[in-house]
């Protein structure tokens, strides 16, 4: 039930009112009233909060300007025909001495009225007359809001208390973020924006000052606890720090205490300066213990709303404050206000009873038939009748006076509203409008929007603040005078944008001392140095340096850059290192390009001379198709070189990787290949001459070469399926990035090389067995030379290429064994021919070709009968015999000789018989033309047939 909190807080004002037995003499007036058809509620602060003797202590102009803002204000609505036509807009004003405590006593008057008026509407209690009780003659029944207070602590008992009457209220000046509350303060709005946006502003400012090391100084209220939480929580996203914070509990500090706070402050020899978040009269007790201490040029003062531009709080203490900085709800002053207030006089000013006191107070001086105020009785004369208020006399409007005319246009704006659409455009005021409840009100004052004075749109926002906009002012002495001095703005703009705008030529922090002191702890750490904390206060480091590798993760660690990566100059962050590779212009490239390059040249001119020579006894004898398929591998290793100095990449990589056992087998297998076929031809020859070897023509030849070669392409195939080529980065040391193909720096990287060297061993042993052919046919010396050679190479460059670290190396050795095993077989095995095939045509001849490699071979020795003397060569049963004489290039065979197969199976020599072998030129490989063979079987009997060689 809403009565029993109600009762409980009516509980709590008595007993601290009761617990007060002093507060009985001040002040002399606790209210206003002035008449109307709608009354509106007001509280000011029209005296100083009290000593602890008495209620209230003097009166301050502040309050009083406030409260003849709204009297101004309710005039000017009231004249206006537009607004609110026929109704008559009254006002109650209460005194709340700017103390919570008295203000809740205050409202105990509110509260009697509001529970007299809902039980005009309820009906649940009743006089012994059965006639509905009333308070002050039913002069609340028609209050519909309440303007106040100026405090958030005054504000927050009064909206609790109004909250369940259902009563809207506007705040002219409380900024605490508590009341931006809706669940807890429905009914609560304000003219002013909350101190969030505050917080932010101060920051803002300290920031522009580069004041990273400063003090603070809060009330233990809601409005200084809740500035000083949220400036401590934005603090570290402006990079400031707030040390040594003191909280100063008004009601109990004495003067020892302040004197306290200022000592603590002084031990912070770098904290210059203070952000002082509190009311108007702990920041003037703040400041006449700094004077007291002698305090006096040390600090600059930061100040939040709660007194900016106040000068009460500076009054008799200017040189303490001099050049402080505050930030204060946007000003803008009332346009007529100033003629308004300079013509009030205590006889044309009946309405306020505290004016006549704010005369005394303001001429120092006292009026004829005024009570007696502490105060006044120590002035020695009368007030005459003819003194004046003027700007000449100290006369100046107080800063922040049009947030109350706000609320009062607020408050008008939505009666308007309602007026128009419950009484039908009808003036004056009708029943409807008496009965409207606090919910319809407050929905209406939620959809006010309207232009002021100056032309600025006003609504508020759906938290019921003001929009956040600010005036910073600075407290100067100029000629001898001190003022408050506009000097910048800060606005947030309704997307969130900031906008701070400052008049720093216009700022100044002492007449004789212009320039603003530097509020700092430790200096600023440069470039690649982290903080050490002081242990005991956030706000000090050392700095120390992060070592080579290392960079700036925060302000306070450093972290070691991973590998491939340096910090940069500045320490922010880990830049990547440049890629190293082996570019074509390093000089160990060009001299293996150069080298491949000759070898290339070389390769093309050989085979040139083979084409050109093709028909001659010495080329048709190295086998013309092998020999091309052998010098196209040589120019495939050759061209490697190039691309093995390329810059890495998946292509280059797997085109290394490929062609890295692919050009070594294309050379073995072709070598294989035709050294298998002369072996196998002359190994026939001697031992079955009656059998015709298979598989020696061209064709067949370049089908044996590919089955071999195709045995290394599966190979290779599967090897880069399964380990596709990649790019990878190596990190020799820490300032090395180097550029590699995936897997070459292990040995692994060589595993196409096994296949080839397998058929450098086939080579070597078929090198062997040919050793005794013909010379045209006999390469053995060449062919070992060349296999020897190249394991020599592979012995020297694979361990290196194993071994080293060095890329470079790795590359350089790879392309040196392409070329240098090219260029030894172009050495040993086409460098003698091409050499017969120029430069010694006449041993390019059949007879040269076919000369015996062992004059004392098998096939018999020249007799002393010349060389037409007859030979029978018998070999294992078979007789072939030839005579000497050609007849058109065919060969004829006379006086054939028949030696059965039981005869000696040794060479006889027979008179004027010899064997003589013929080269068919339309023929691609050496044979002999058909020659008459007899053999005899195993019955005796003598078979004829043709031989092909």
């Amino acid at each position: 039930m809403w009565y029993a909190e109600i009762f409980t807080l009516f509980y709590i004002a008595v007993f601290n009112l009761l617990h007060h037995p002093a507060l009985t003499t001040r002040p002399v007036y606790r209210s206003m009233n002035v008449s109307g058809d709608i009354i509106l509620g007001a509280l000011f602060p029209i005296h100083e909060r009290s000593n602890r003797n008495q209620e209230c202590n003097r009166l301050q102009e502040e309050g009083l300007q406030q409260l003849e803002a709204l009297l101004f204000t309710l005039k000017k609505i009231n004249e206006n025909p537009k607004l609110l036509p026929g109704v008559k807009l009254g006002v109650i004003a209460l005194d709340t001495c700017d103390s919570a405590t008295y203000a809740l006593e205050q409202s105990l008057d509110f509260i009697k009225g509001f529970i007299a008026r809902s039980n005009s509407r309820e009906q649940q209690f009743k006089c012994h007359d059965g006639s509905m009780p009333s308070f002050s003659d039913g002069s609340f029944d028609r209050m519909m809001g309440i303007i106040g207070g100026r405090s958030s602590s005054v504000s927050i008992q009064l909206a609790n208390i109004l909250r369940l009457f259902q009563v809207p209220q506007i705040s002219y000046q409380s900024t605490s973020p508590t009341l931006s509350n809706k669940e807890k303060y429905e009914y609560f709005f304000r003219t002013v924006p909350s101190d969030v946006n505050q917080a932010h502003a101060i920051l803002k400012l300290l920031k522009k000052f580069r004041w990273t090391y400063v003090s603070i100084v809060y009330s233990n209220t809601d409005y200084g606890n809740k500035g000083y939480e949220k400036l401590q929580d934005l603090a570290p996203n402006y990079n400031i720090c707030f040390s040594n914070p003191q909280s100063i509990n008004a009601d109990h500090f004495t003067d020892h205490d302040y004197d306290s706070v200022i000592q603590n402050l002084r031990q912070k020899t770098n904290a210059r300066v203070v952000v002082v978040f509190a009311d108007k009269q702990t920041t003037r007790n703040v400041m006449t213990a700094a004077k007291r201490l002698g305090v006096i040029k040390r600090f600059v003062w930061i100040g939040s709303d709660g007194w900016s531009g106040h000068n009460s709080v500076v009054e008799n203490i200017e040189e303490t404050l001099e050049g402080a900085i505050t930030i204060s709800p946007l000003v803008r002053s009332i346009r007529g206000f100033d003629q308004y207030f300079t013509n009030l006089t205590p006889e044309n000013n009946k309405d306020n009873p505290w004016f006549v006191e704010f005369w005394e107070e303001y001429f120092h001086c006292q009026y004829q038939g005024m009570h007696e105020t502490p105060w006044s009785n120590k002035y020695q004369h009368w007030c005459s009748h003819n003194k004046r208020i003027s700007q000449s006399n100290g006369y100046t409007q107080t800063p922040a006076l049009h947030f109350v005319r706000d609320a009062a246009y607020a408050f008008a704006h939505a009666l308007h509203d309602l007026h128009k659409n419950v009484c039908g455009g009808e003036e004056g005021l009708c029943d409807a409008m008496v009965r409207t409840d606090g919910p319809t009100l407050k929905g209406y004052l939620q959809q006010i929007k309207f232009k002021d004075e100056n032309g600025k749109t006003f609504r508020f926002l759906p938290s019921g603040d003001a929009p956040p906009r600010y005036s910073i002012f600075n407290f100067q002495k100029r000629s001898g005078n001190y003022t408050w001095r506009n000097v910048g703005s800060y606005i947030l703009g309704e997307e969130g944008e900031v906008s701070l705008k400052l008049h720093e030529n216009e700022l100044r922090f002492k007449q004789e001392d212009p320039g603003f002191p530097r509020s700092f702890c430790s200096e600023p750490c440069q470039q690649g140095q982290r903080k050490l904390q002081r242990e005991g206060d956030t706000c000090c480091w050392l700095c120390t340096d992060c070592s080579e590798y290392e960079y700036l993760e925060d302000e306070y660690t450093c972290r070691v850059c991973p590998w491939g990566t340096l910090p940069s100059t500045a320490k922010t962050n880990c830049l990547p290192i440049p890629e190293e590779f082996l570019y074509f212009t390093s000089p160990w490239a060009i001299g293996t390009m150069a080298f491949a390059g000759l070898g290339i040249l070389s390769s093309i001119f050989m085979a040139l001379v083979f084409w050109a020579n093709g028909d001659t006894p010495i080329i048709k004898a190295a086998g013309r198709e092998l020999s091309y398929l052998l010098l196209f591998g040589i120019f495939l290793s050759y061209c490697m070189t190039f691309v093995i100095v390329a810059k890495p990449t998946p292509w280059t990589c797997g085109l290394t990787r490929f062609f890295l056992g692919f050009c070594y087998t294309l050379c073995y297998a072709s070598i294989v290949t035709k050294t298998n076929r002369i072996a196998r031809i002359f190994s026939q020859r001697r031992q079955r001459p009656c059998q015709k070897p298979r598989y020696t023509s061209p064709r067949s030849q370049l089908v044996i070469t590919a089955m071999l070669v195709s045995v290394e392409v599966v190979i290779t195939v599967f090897w880069l399926l399964y380990d596709r080529p990649a790019v990878s980065h190596i990190y020799p040391t820490r300032n090395e990035n180097i550029l590699i193909c995936n897997g070459s720096d292990k040995a692994s990287y060589l595993v196409g090389l096994i296949y080839p060297f397998i058929l450098i061993g086939f080579c070597t042993v078929y090198a062997f067995k040919t050793r005794k052919c013909p010379d045209g046919f006999n390469e053995a010396r060449y062919l070992t030379f060349t296999n020897y050679t190249t394991c020599v190479i592979w012995l020297a460059f694979l361990p290196l290429f194993v071994l080293s670290t060095s890329t470079t190396i790795r590359a350089v050795t790879l392309s040196f064994l392409f070329s240098l095993s090219g260029t030894v077989q172009l050495a040993c095995l086409f460098a003698p021919k091409v050499y017969i095939a120029l430069l010694k045509p006449e041993k390019n001849t059949k007879k040269s070709v076919m000369s015996p490699h062992n004059r004392s071979s098998s096939l018999g020795q020249s007799s002393s009968f010349g060389q037409l003397t007859p030979t029978v060569l018998i070999t294992d049963g078979c007789s072939i015999a030839n005579n000497s004489g050609y007849n058109n290039n065919n060969l004829s065979v006379r006086n054939t000789l028949q030696i059965p197969l039981r005869s000696s199976p040794f060479v006889a020599t027979v008179p004027n018989l010899s064997l003589h072998m013929q080269e068919d030129s339309k023929c691609d490989s050496l044979t002999s033309r058909p020659t008459t063979t007899s053999c005899e079987d195993v019955n005796g009997s003598v078979i004829n047939q043709s031989k092909t060689l």
